[in-house]
């Protein structure tokens, strides 16, 4: 048994062997203790383990030296966070710690860093992502207790729900707000006097009356002794996703998405992982699809690589299509092409560029497959979309959807450039509209009876932009003369309302990248005389005037 007065004067001598710097003596070269004070990190593991790679990755990011930092981890069963403290080198970190038997962790967090001499203490679970500044960001505002303002990665939701207004959680002012309570994160500065009078343990307080949760008293224990509690939205502190609103299947999507949203932004893998645990990824599905094609051009490998981590993160089952490429066709390919008279582009009036008909002809290629095979169903992407929100749940309910009321469809835009109004939901599903007049083929749902339309009114005798004749093709175009050029205009066309994708970037958006607006315009093939279907090896002979444009 240790004498507990030895134990007494060992922690007392730690304590003034940290602190030494700190009371009036000047540094040693290289110590930098006095810049850095001792850091304790509580965490409670909430029960999803697809955040906790994540998740500690940005832990082990944190600027904040590790052997200057104490962890003590709660979790009911010591699984998720065990293989991490097993796995993690020894000696980086000053202290790691895990309890499974706690009736108030908030409360054992403050006697946690209290008992290890912390001049600063951390608060958080696995909902709350804070960036790698955070902690540096909370303690320049020199506030005895603070909460970083954090937001849901999509909006809606925030850890200041329900205690601040819209102006401050949008970031219209940006201030530091003192409120009554806080969720959490919470970082306190135990070297202010105050701090000790903070508790969330209803019984070391007395006239408290309230409900006696432990965030409630711990409001009450500040009120009482006017210790403030701010929150602050000075710097993006992080992200919060909350468990308790979705179901399990609910939140991993919505975090893989999240993650994929980084992807889309910056490139893989700008999210954070841990050093020592796998990242998570969702089991690929087709979400009922027969197949899920991704375009992508051979000379595009980053975009490739990039819609490779974006569709593993949403758990999207894919195969890479190779697409045409509008800028190695030659003239005699193109000249197997006959182009709808008179037709010019809505808004630049200029025939059809390279690009145009290089991204045509790779989803009519896709479009044959389809019927080739037999696949009643599948999805047509391009590899410059981004997911949105909630795309993959709806998604996943559109087709549980059209299981259950057996609609006739031949083909769902899953995200485009809406111009027509006139459209309405459709009865029985939550998230399908009808379909006006509209852009944009990055990405859509296909038939093969959907299929087997387009395909029926060869296209290639009458090209257009792929853009025009789908609209055609359902007969919502405002072009009557562009449309009397095909017939049957039957196509079943909806959309998803709200979108499953939209483009990764707009137009002069930085890192906008377009492999048709950029290519050479074609002018219209003067002679005829054999015309073949470039698909199947056939070639035309006449003749194929090009006009050099610059890049739009």
């Amino acid at each position: 048994m240790f004498d507990l007065r030895f134990l007494s004067f060992l922690f007392l001598l730690q304590f003034v062997s940290e602190g030494i710097c700190e009371s009036g003596f000047p540094p040693g070269e290289g110590d930098y203790r006095h810049l850095y004070p001792r850091l304790c990190v509580t965490i409670k593991i909430n029960d999803h383990k697809h955040v906790l790679s994540y998740f500690m990755g940005m832990v082990e990011d944190f600027r904040w030296p590790k052997d200057r930092m104490h962890i003590l981890f709660f979790e009911e069963k010591p699984i998720l966070i065990s293989e991490w403290i097993e796995k993690f080198p020894r000696g980086f970190y000053r202290l790691i710690l895990h309890k499974d038997k706690f009736d108030n962790w908030r409360e054992e967090s403050l006697l946690f860093g209290r008992s290890n001499f912390c001049t600063f203490l951390l608060i958080l679970d696995t909902d709350c992502f804070l960036l790698r500044d955070s902690i540096r960001q909370l303690i320049s505002l020199d506030k005895l207790v603070v909460s970083p303002l954090l937001i849901s990665p999509f909006g809606g939701q925030s850890n200041a729900h329900g205690l601040l207004g819209e102006k401050f959680v949008q970031g219209q002012n940006r201030e530091n707000v003192q409120v009554y309570y806080s969720n959490g994160p919470i970082l306190m500065n135990l070297s202010k006097m105050d701090s000790s009078y903070l508790t969330f343990d209803q019984g070391n307080i007395v006239n408290y009356h309230g409900n006696g949760h432990p965030i409630d008293v711990f409001a009450f224990s500040a009120y009482a002794m006017n210790i403030p509690i701010f929150f602050s939205n000075l710097h993006n502190f992080g992200y919060f996703i909350s468990s308790n609103s979705l179901s399990k299947s609910e939140q991993m999507a919505v975090f893989g998405t999240f993650l994929a949203d980084w992807v889309s932004n910056v490139g893989p893998m700008p999210f954070p992982v841990s050093y020592v645990l796998q990242p998570w990824y969702p089991v690929p599905i087709k979400f009922g699809f027969d197949q899920v094609y991704l375009i992508n051009l051979r000379r595009r490998p980053q975009k490739l690589e990039k819609m490779r981590e974006v569709l593993r993160l949403v758990g999207l089952d894919f195969t890479h299509f190779e697409a045409v490429d509008g800028q190695n066709l030659t003239e005699q390919e193109l000249s197997a092409i006959r182009f709808l008279p008179g037709f010019e582009d809505p808004y630049y009036k200029r025939p059809m560029k390279r690009g145009e008909i290089g991204c045509f002809l790779s989803h009519f290629k896709i479009w044959e497959e389809i019927v080739r095979k037999g696949h009643q169903r599948a999805v047509v992407l391009e590899d410059d979309v981004r997911f949105s929100p909630n795309g993959t749940l709806i998604l996943q309910k559109t087709m549980e959807d059209l299981t259950k009321t057996r609609l006739d469809w031949d083909l769902i835009y899953l995200g485009r450039k809406r111009i027509g109004t006139d459209e309405a939901f459709v009865p029985g599903h939550r998230f399908l509209s009808t379909v006006a007049y509209s852009h944009w083929t990055l990405g859509y749902a296909i038939s093969l009876s959907g299929a087997r339309k387009l395909l029926a009114v060869r296209p290639l005798e009458r090209l257009l932009t792929l853009d025009e004749f789908l609209p055609i093709m359902f007969n919502r175009h405002p072009n009557a003369k562009w449309s009397a050029h095909f017939s049957p205009r039957d196509l079943l066309a909806f959309a998803t309302f709200p979108s499953v994708v939209e483009p990764e970037r707009y137009t002069n958006q930085p890192g906008y990248i377009s492999d048709t607006e950029g290519s050479e315009v074609v002018g219209q093939p003067i002679d005829h005389d054999a015309m073949g279907h470039i698909l199947d090896g056939g070639r035309g002979k006449g003749p194929i005037a090009f006009e050099a444009k610059e890049e739009l």
